[in-house]
């Protein structure tokens, strides 16, 4: 059957429109498909011979035919006017997405039904990719073990937050939401944060930032921070993932104080020994010169800069942690009172 044998389509205009339309085009009379154009043979994957006398429902997926047979009925009387969106089998068993309007046309002499059938197979599938895809992020978000926010880049007015950070922070999302990391005074040096605004605006992101951020209770934690821009609606904004590295870096200084204080050791016991006995000479040297001048005063005040350095020596040959004091021009050096384990 080819459109020329059609009475209601001899038209030359409208037959072009027809059979050269990019759009699937069908009539179906009784049921039946009774014209097809190219491009539905090519989207449902039959042949004309297949198709014409064909079942029109049959090549839907059963689980759609109510809704299909609904959709078209009120589209025929006029209750409906946007396409509606359905699934179809194909000759090769594969399923699409289709979207289809209809409209009550004459052919023959008889009512009948013109539809117009268009493969939403790619933007369905692209949609629902992406509603994994954001299913996922919004698990990732909410379950994080990290700190996770959204907010503008500017002023850091936060949009959503994780319930890592609020645990972590001390703060109720209401306490959080509508707030900006300024008003409630997270980042302690601010000047991290126009760092930061300078690095998203510039390269887009920030990797690994160091700096502090201060929770409700004013207790201040050392953390990594970790950001990209994104667009959210029509604002600039930022996601941020955040790691808290207080009790690494405190283990790290902690690591780093025992081995100075093992250099500090070893240097004093060497010091000590080296002084112990040159003290000890001008001890005895004392006695000789109190016998021959037993009321001088210099030999009272050696003696007591000698106990003097023995006190110090004893002190250091006691320390038993890493302790600093300033000295001069920012120079700090061993507080050895306060090192000492005899303070």
């Amino acid at each position: 059957m080819t459109i020329e044998n059609q009475p209601d389509l001899k038209n030359e205009f409208i037959q072009n429109i027809f059979i050269n339309s990019p759009i699937g085009i069908y009539i179906v009379q009784d049921g039946k498909f009774c014209f097809v154009n190219s491009e539905f043979q090519k989207t449902s994957g039959f042949t004309l011979d297949e198709l014409i006398g064909m079942e029109s429902l049959s090549i839907i997926l059963p689980e759609d035919v109510d809704l299909v047979r609904e959709n078209a009925v009120k589209m025929l009387k006029g209750e409906r006017r946007s396409p509606y969106l359905y699934r179809v089998i194909e000759k090769n068993g594969e399923m699409k997405w289709i979207i289809e309007s209809l409209t009550s046309v004459k052919y023959g002499g008889r009512r009948a039904t013109l539809g117009y059938f268009m493969d939403n197979t790619q933007r369905e599938m692209a949609e629902e990719a992406m509603r994994i895809s954001e299913d996922k992020f919004h698990k990732a978000f909410r379950l994080s073990p990290e700190w996770v926010v959204i907010s503008t880049i500017e002023d850091g007015f936060y949009i959503d937050v994780n319930k890592t950070f609020l645990q972590a922070t001390g703060y109720s999302r209401e306490e959080v939401v509508g707030s900006t990391s300024i008003d409630l005074g997270i980042w302690v040096d601010l000047d991290d944060r126009s760092r930061m605004v300078d690095l998203l605006n510039e390269e887009g992101k920030v990797r690994n930032l160091e700096t502090r951020f201060r929770l409700k209770s004013g207790e201040i934690r050392s953390v990594l921070w970790s950001a990209e821009s994104i667009d959210y609606g029509d604002e600039k904004c930022l996601i941020a993932v955040t790691r808290d590295i207080t009790d690494r870096k405190k283990a790290e200084q902690e690591r780093l104080d025992h081995e100075k204080l093992q250099g500090v050791l070893e240097m004093a016991g060497a010091t000590c020994h080296e002084l112990n006995q040159p003290i000890q000479v001008l001890f005895c040297l004392i006695d000789e010169l109190r016998d021959v001048s037993p009321e001088s005063d210099i030999i009272q005040k050696l003696e007591e800069q000698l106990h003097r350095m023995k006190e110090i020596t004893s002190k250091v040959n006691n320390i038993t942690a890493y302790e600093t004091k300033d000295y001069v021009e920012g120079v700090k050096i061993i507080d050895i009172t306060k090192a000492s384990k005899q303070e």
